[in-house]
């Protein structure tokens, strides 16, 4: 059973990015001495603390380090080294984007810092002491040479002396910037430069600013270019309002003509406009998941519709906050079209990622929260744990019950899935109540093509199909085909299904001929579409495999049944009520032809499967039972058929009661074997 939908969030917003590293290096200053660099060393033994990742341990002599950052940016916490300390403490904590530029984390010893501060001071001052005096020797060499009076020698003595107090904040902040220098992240010109400044030597330090050029004329070109880069974007930005209005008139013209074609069914010219319009523009995620709907349902491409919702993923997580509905809606399709191709692990994951996405933006009781438990019950109904799937199928419907939005249409997808999963049990009044309920909403409300009615004629019937009303199930199948054939069309998945259930009918009606014909184009549309390795594609062989048997031709039957087990345990594994399904019929098979060695191997694999499904007490179980005591019979082993036939009986009666028809026929089997037994 499939979810009907996809995620149906309504939405008010309209990898996933590809994973990204940070390298960097941990590593001392590099410096100048006697005007030559002395290289930083690589700090090994730091570590970083980036959120949310383990701490990273620099294992590297030259203190490299790397670490992944997959959305784009990370969160340095600290970074620590025994006997250091950060040159730049704004450093961390603090939020980056990643950079192809590496992280350069400078340390130093508290002492070898503080050193370095006093160094750089007692240069600075020496420079400040040497620029007084000079300009003291000049003021004095004026009032020699009678050049200003004493009232302006004592003036500009005054301001010289106020000017050297006042670059005591100079000072200090100089200092603090050349002992926090790294000379190794300079590229040469800026280094002498600066080693120049740092050493008072400011006529060399000019000298070489001057090789650039005229500084003045320069700010003034910049300038220039600034306003004429200024008139370009304001051209456009008038450019990109008259291209936004275009290209929003041929989105319009896009989506009328695959509303048009959608209409009259012609799926795959309604879907071309719908990738036209997404083609516009890649990074509008609701084109993108639109086109994805579309393509997946109702032309079934599951390759081209995965590439539109992975594109959809990738500019939502880019544009909005991880915590946004557009986000969940991309894992939730995502998901469902894994769950699809038989990738269980990888749709579970998915929709956990959903999960986490909505629940902190929307709470528990939220319309895409009921639809993660309908998704996650999908997949454990289809690996045959029915107890969890009917715990998640019910805590949906709670949910989407709860809701003051929630309408009689919108609980009918809720009632579908219980209705189906109860009918898989066998409850067949639960089935058909939950059932009738979507059924009779859906009739009412949707028009006489919404695929919808479809999938709800499909369910009614293959419960009526179980039951063995065989009418009821062939009505409503051809009601079901007849929607299929004018929405999708013959060749499709979803009209594959149909024809394989019209096959099941037939078969059981005693039509082999009929109930192989529509096997067959099953088969062939499935093929088509999944390949050979889905569980579809064994079902359908499965089937034929059973018309064969029951034709006499036991080689084909045992051909198709062999096929249909290898995909089942490729898929499922061991433990599946489908794979104990395949061995219990390859085993009754090998009985007709008289093979009960193989019989009783077969019927034993298949009692081992249900077993780790069911547990011990399940009708399965007693049939089990059963059959292994038909296989001992035949290999005329009658105490342990004696025995087998006792469990089956015990089992039967438990369940059920001693009038049940299995229980009368394993009694006489009883009987049977009592008197063989005697007459050894």
């Amino acid at each position: 059973m499939k979810n009907a939908i996809t995620f149906a969030i309504v939405m008010l917003l309209c990898i996933a990015a590809s994973a990204q590293t940070q390298q960097g290096y941990v590593k001392t200053k590099g410096r100048m001495v006697n005007g030559k660099l002395v290289p930083g060393q690589g700090l090994k033994g730091a570590t970083i603390a980036v959120r949310g990742r383990t701490t990273v341990l620099v294992n590297s002599d030259e203190g490299a380090f790397s670490f992944p950052a997959p959305d784009g940016q990370y969160h340095l916490d600290s970074v620590k080294k025994n006997g250091y300390q950060l040159i730049d403490m704004d450093l961390c904590p603090r939020s980056y984007k990643t950079s192809p530029n590496p992280l350069y984390i400078v340390m130093e010893t508290p002492e070898q810092q503080l050193q370095d501060k006093l160094n750089a001071e007692r240069k600075i001052r020496r420079n400040l002491q040497k620029q007084l005096q000079e300009k003291e020797d000049e003021i004095e060499a004026l009032k020699e040479d009678n050049k200003i009076s004493l009232e302006e020698y004592q003036k500009s003595m005054q301001k010289l002396y106020e000017e050297q107090e006042s670059n005591e904040q100079l000072i200090s902040d100089m200092a603090k910037r050349y002992s926090a220098l790294d000379y190794d992240q300079l590229d040469e010109f800026y280094r002498q430069v600066s080693y120049f400044i740092e050493s008072g030597e400011l006529v060399k330090a000019d000298s070489m600013l001057n090789t650039r050029g005229d500084l003045g004329r320069q700010v003034e070109e910049q300038l220039k270019k600034g306003q004429a880069i200024q008139e370009q974007e304001a051209q456009l930005n008038m450019a990109k309002d008259v291209h936004a209005a275009d290209q929003e008139e041929l989105a319009r013209r896009c989506y009328s003509y695959y509303e048009t074609f959608a209409a009259q069914h012609l799926n795959d010219t309604a879907a071309y406009f719908l990738e036209l319009r997404a083609s516009l523009d890649t990074t509008n995620v609701e084109w993108q998941n639109d086109a994805g709907d579309f393509i997946i349902v109702y032309t079934a491409d599951y390759d081209k519709a995965s590439s539109y919702y992975q594109k959809a993923l990738r500019q939502a997580k880019a544009q909005n906050e991880e915590n946004n509905l557009l986000v969940a809606k991309c894992y939730f399709n995502i998901g469902s079209i894994q769950s699809d191709l038989n990738a269980y692990p990888e749709a579970m994951e998915s929709f956990e990622m959903a999960y986490n996405t909505l629940k902190p933006a929307v709470g528990e009781i939220h319309e895409g929260i009921a639809d993660y438990y309908n998704c996650i019950g999908n997949i454990y109904d289809e690996l045959g744990d029915y107890p969890k799937a009917l715990e998640c199928f019910e805590q949906s419907l709670a949910i989407a019950m709860s809701l003051p939005e929630s309408t009689p249409i919108s609980l009918t997808y809720y009632y579908h899935n219980l209705g189906s999963l109860y009918g898989i049990m066998g409850d067949t009044t639960k089935a058909l109540e939950y059932l009738n309920k979507s059924l009779t909403i859906r009739e009412a409300v949707l028009d006489k093509s919404d695929l919808d009615l479809a999938y709800c004629y499909n369910a009614v019937g293959i419960v009526y199909d179980r039951s063995n009303v065989l009418d009821k199930a062939m009505y409503y199948y051809t009601k079901e085909l007849e929607v299929l054939e004018t929405a999708v069309g013959e060749n499709h998945p979803f009209t594959a299904t149909d024809y394989n259930n019209i096959g099941v009918v037939y078969e059981k009606q005693g039509d082999y001929a009929k109930a192989l014909e529509y096997y067959e184009r099953s088969l062939s549309i499935r093929e088509t579409f999944w390949g050979s390795n889905h569980s579809l594609v064994a079902n359908s062989y499965y089937n034929i495999g059973n018309v064969y048997r029951k034709q006499g031709n036991y080689q084909e039957a045992l051909n198709y049944h062999t096929k249909a087990l290898n995909i089942r345990k490729r898929i499922f594994g061991e433990n599946h009520p489908d794979v104990g399904t395949s061995y219990n019929e390859i085993a009754y098979t090998y009985y007709l032809m008289g093979d009960y060695t193989k019989t009783l191997e077969y019927f034993q694999k298949a009692s081992n499967s249900w077993k780790a499904v069911f547990g011990e007490d399940h009708p399965y179980i007693a049939l089990s039972y059963n059959n292994i005591g038909h296989a001992y019979f035949y290999l005329e082993d009658y105490p342990v058929s004696l025995e087998y036939y006792q469990k089956s009986y015990a089992l039967y009666k438990s369940l059920f009661d001693e009038t049940y028809p299995e229980c009368i026929k394993i009694k006489e089997r009883i009987e049977k074997v009592k008197e063989k037994m005697k007459k050894q």
